[in-house]
């Protein structure tokens, strides 16, 4: 274990925990029910919405979903809302859960889907919490599923309607988020913003790798502090602005040009010949965000040509993939 001043470096895999991993078991109750670790109400109607199965997915009861729905004669209207414990707040945290919780969703992929996917936040009392987004819409109606990183839990919510218009439909899901107020979550269980670096083995395969890693790695850490405020750190590493990854691999080839001589091997050279090109090219932009599935923050006035991008491509051919991590970054519990 390496200590640089506030920040601690260390080997080895993460594990990030998801809602569906574990086994189900219902919770019966015929009152009010309380969500111990998170002091989370739900009643038995909200509105003109009853209660339906409440479901722990753990033994301790940290884990779990409370579902409500209304049927009238133009259809039926259900949310489920989702708590459970998020693990350290590794960069990568929330696009992971984000995806897998999506890929869950079993009609996901049927012909006619119109899937939009879109970052979303939830601001109160200064705290801000980032969260994802997908809008669903087919034939029988639309959904939406939402997940937001608050401290050391995950926040989700599911939304699907058959009768609801675009207005009624948005108005009931802020009226759930404001109700369950996710920076709530953050101000009882914040991370620990002294940020954890995690280097892969594949880091270490020469000099050059490896000092481009750390520098890349120190970069993300420093641009989070200069550019994010801290209550909104404490909900989870920022890894979603399109602009630290951009300050990082920019650090990660600037290293190269400061060490021309240090100790390389062939892929090392190749993986660095590569980023060159996409960064001298112009497309740097458009590359980070179609390898983390355009799941980003975006600075104002930020003009992207992916059409141009993919036509460059396709006589520049790229092996580079960022989810291949040499190195994570992030706050610890």
């Amino acid at each position: 274990m390496i200590k640089l001043n506030s920040i601690t470096c260390v080997i080895f895999a993460l594990s990030i925990y998801s809602n569906g991993n574990a086994q189900s078991k219902l919770i019966k109750i015929n009152g009010d029910y309380y969500h111990k670790k998170t002091n989370a109400y739900f009643p038995v109607k909200i509105d003109e919405y009853s209660r339906g199965s409440i479901i722990s997915y753990d033994n301790s009861k940290d884990n779990i979903s409370v579902s409500y729905s209304n049927q009238t004669l133009n259809g039926k209207t259900t949310f489920t809302i989702y708590i459970y414990p998020a693990d350290d707040g590794s960069e990568g945290r929330l696009r992971k859960e984000f995806l897998s919780s999506l890929s869950s969703i079993t009609y996901i992929n049927k012909p006619g889907n119109v899937i939009q996917k879109s970052p979303i936040d939830f601001k109160k009392d200064g705290y801000k919490v980032n969260g994802l987004r997908a809008k669903i819409n087919d034939n029988n109606g639309r959904s939406d599923l939402l997940v937001f990183e608050c401290g050391l839990w995950f926040f989700k919510l599911r939304v699907s309607t058959q009768n609801l218009d675009s207005l009624e439909f948005a108005k009931l899901e802020n009226k759930i988020i404001d109700t369950y107020c996710p920076t709530n979550f953050v101000k009882q269980s914040p991370l620990n913003i002294k940020a954890n670096i995690y280097f892969a083995k594949a880091a270490f395969i020469d000099s050059l790798m490896l000092g481009s890693v750390m520098g890349s790695a120190l970069k993300k850490v420093s641009w989070a502090i200069e550019n994010v405020d801290s209550l909104e750190r404490i909900s989870g590493f920022p890894d979603l602005y399109l602009d630290l990854h951009k300050a990082a691999l920019l650090e990660f080839v600037k290293f190269e040009k400061d060490h021309p001589t240090m100790l390389r091997k062939q892929s090392t050279i190749d993986y660095l010949a590569q980023l060159n090109s996409i960064i001298d090219n112009g497309f740097l932009n458009e590359f980070i965000m179609q390898q983390f599935d355009n799941l980003m923050i975006i600075p104002p006035n930020q003009k992207l040509d992916f059409l141009k991008f993919e036509e460059w491509r396709k006589t520049n051919p790229i092996k580079i993939n960022l989810k291949q991590y040499y190195v994570i970054v992030g706050y610890a519990k």
